[in-house]
């Protein structure tokens, strides 16, 4: 089982091949979204609003199913002091 340590990192490669996209672009596209756990297709998608870069959604197949994505029923907690203002994060129920 993974704690939110393990999510935090998790959400920090993420972040990473998605903030230099056109660099990582053919990564992306052969991601296997369908095999993810929900927590991972959410932090996906929290990345992706956060930077607007929801053109992904289009110009990417495998991330289309993603446009759809809800909130957790559970909170996934990545930082035990998360940012204060209202974000894409809070949202979607992650505490970062």
């Amino acid at each position: 089982m993974w704690d939110s340590e393990d999510f935090y990192y998790l959400h920090r490669c993420l972040h990473r091949i998605f903030y230099y996209y056109k660099k990582n672009l053919e990564e992306i596209k052969n991601m296997d979204i369908s095999r993810m756990a929900e927590n991972t297709r959410v932090l996906i998608y929290c990345i992706i609003k956060y930077y607007e870069l929801d053109f992904l959604f289009d110009e990417c197949a495998n991330l289309k199913p993603l446009a759809k994505t809800r909130p957790l029923e559970t909170t996934l907690v990545l930082d035990t002091d998360p940012l204060p203002e209202d974000n894409i994060y809070r949202r979607m129920n992650v505490a970062y």
